[in-house]
């Protein structure tokens, strides 16, 4: 899976274009940085730049940037406008309650994963879960057991997870003190969380919830997360709406102990948060919360009008309900699955003859995440694109059924295989070896083998088929001696 690194076509909106939408009220961070940005001051403390647009393009930016001085907060001891706009982001979100993160979904991951499972736990994992919760696993000395979905056809996407399965691997392991899932994945596919959620309860195990591409939901209508039962969740912001990279939120439901939540961001972010980021993450949020709801709602009714369109007029196939019923109303996903066009070639084209680049693109399929801030030029683009493309094709054999990725055996724990004595060997010469790194192409960055697990013949012959391009090294344990 190769992730195009293309200009974006078109900025997000600015602090003074949002500034122009909204009263001051309704962003209080925002407001408290602006005061002080525009006050008189001499300001002898980080960040060096002292406010200054040393890049022009920069300048608002730069013009907000403090650190924890008269008026800001302090990030990590929830007070001050920061306070406000997290209690702000928690009622938007229907959490108890809501902590600001600026080192991303990644940074919450680890936060919850210490918090309600700790060092030396065990959890239950969706083997769709991102490369953070192998990082956290590694770091806690956390053991990881797994659940798989089936696979979408012809997508060969993940899609509902088995709760039988989920049942039995809890009663297997009663070490397991939590359960993580996927939800929205980065195809689009939302999980049954009410269901995951009561089963869990049944257990007494908190569920907790990477909604790193879920933001968005309560702008077109969607519950968040802890509405539908999770005890915790970590959105992105920066993935769906317009907030700077590296805005996230960590979302808590009743019973959830907020201060070793707090504590455990702290440990795993920087001491020097972004002011910025966060500012961004509250002008996010105010901007969904007022007039941005519009501009979303339409956007989810344009991804409906462009997946009944692909389906229609091109001989491609778009996700949609009639293959998964819940979707992200906001993500298309077009698969090229029976015809002579590979997703490679698809995004290819788009980007080279229409300036079109989309999110991802794997062996079938190519993803395109729609927001507010998108143009009705941008969406003619894509859709214009697509139609002519698929008339260029021919006509190709029946895409045989995707096969899964071979279970794994762990024959070491994942902390000890991280920090075994390692080496590199190509995908041919990893047979038999232990992996110690978590194999991982990019997007959607879900490790198809995971440190202290065996790699098998199959998993070769399937990473040299999908991957071989991205993968050309595999890190194994050499020895168990650091």
């Amino acid at each position: 899976m190769l992730r195009r690194k293309y200009p974006p076509q078109r900025a997000q909106l600015t602090y003074r274009q949002i500034n122009r939408l909204l009263p001051f009220t309704s962003a209080p961070l925002f407001h408290a940085l602006q005061l002080l940005a525009t006050g008189d001051s001499a300001r002898f403390h980080m960040p060096g730049h002292k406010g200054e647009p040393l890049f022009n393009t920069y300048a608002e930016i730069f013009a907000i940037d403090f650190t924890e001085t008269y008026g800001t907060g302090n990030l990590y001891t929830g007070e001050g406008p920061i306070r406000d706009a997290e209690v702000a982001a928690a009622r938007y979100f229907s959490a108890a309650d809501c902590f600001f993160l600026t080192g991303g979904s990644t940074q919450g991951i680890m936060a919850m994963l210490a918090t309600a499972v700790g060092r030396g736990g065990s959890v239950l994992i969706d083997r769709e879960c991102h490369k953070s919760v192998c990082h956290a696993c590694a770091l806690l000395d956390i053991t990881p057991y797994f659940v798989s979905a089936p696979l979408i056809e012809p997508f060969a996407v993940s899609g509902g997870l088995p709760k039988d399965e989920i049942e039995r691997q809890m009663i297997d392991h009663p070490d397991i003190r939590a359960v993580l899932v996927t939800s929205p994945t980065y195809y689009g596919v939302r999980r049954d969380l009410p269901a995951l959620a009561d089963l869990c309860r049944a257990f007494g195990k908190p569920l907790l919830v990477d909604a790193a591409h879920g933001a968005h939901f309560p702008a077109v209508g969607l519950p968040a997360p802890i509405q539908e039962g999770a005890d915790i969740a970590v959105l992105s912001m920066h993935k769906t709406l317009p907030c700077l990279g590296q805005g996230a939120v960590v979302l808590s439901g009743e019973g959830v102990d907020k201060r070793s939540l707090r504590e455990n961001t702290a440990l795993f972010g920087t001491s020097s948060p972004s002011y910025p980021i966060m500012a961004s993450i509250d002008l996010a949020r105010a901007y969904t919360e007022g007039p941005g709801r519009a501009a979303y709602h339409r956007s989810a009714e344009t991804c409906r009008e462009l997946r009944e369109y692909i389906t229609r007029r091109t001989g491609f196939t778009a996700l949609s309900e009639a293959q998964y019923p819940a979707l992200d109303p906001c993500r298309l996903t077009v698969c090229t699955a029976g015809t002579d066009t590979t997703g490679h070639r698809l995004a290819d084209m788009l980007w080279s003859e229409y300036g079109v680049a989309c999110e991802m693109v794997d062996e079938r399929s190519v993803v395109f995440i729609l927001t507010g801030a998108d143009t009705a030029s941008s969406i003619h683009r894509l859709r214009r694109g697509l139609r002519r493309i698929s008339h260029r094709r021919r006509e190709a054999l029946p895409p045989r059924p995707a096969a899964p990725f071979p279970p794994a055996e762990r024959v070491m724990r994942v902390r000890d295989a991280w920090f075994a004595h390692t080496g590199r060997v190509e995908p041919a010469a990893a047979e038999g070896l232990v992996c110690a790194r978590p194999v991982t192409p990019y997007p959607p960055g879900v490790p198809l083998l995971w440190p202290g697990e065996k790699i098998t013949r199959a998993h070769v012959e399937l990473i040299r088929e999908r991957w071989y391009n991205e993968i050309g090294e595999i890190t194994v344990v050499i020895s168990q001696g650091t």
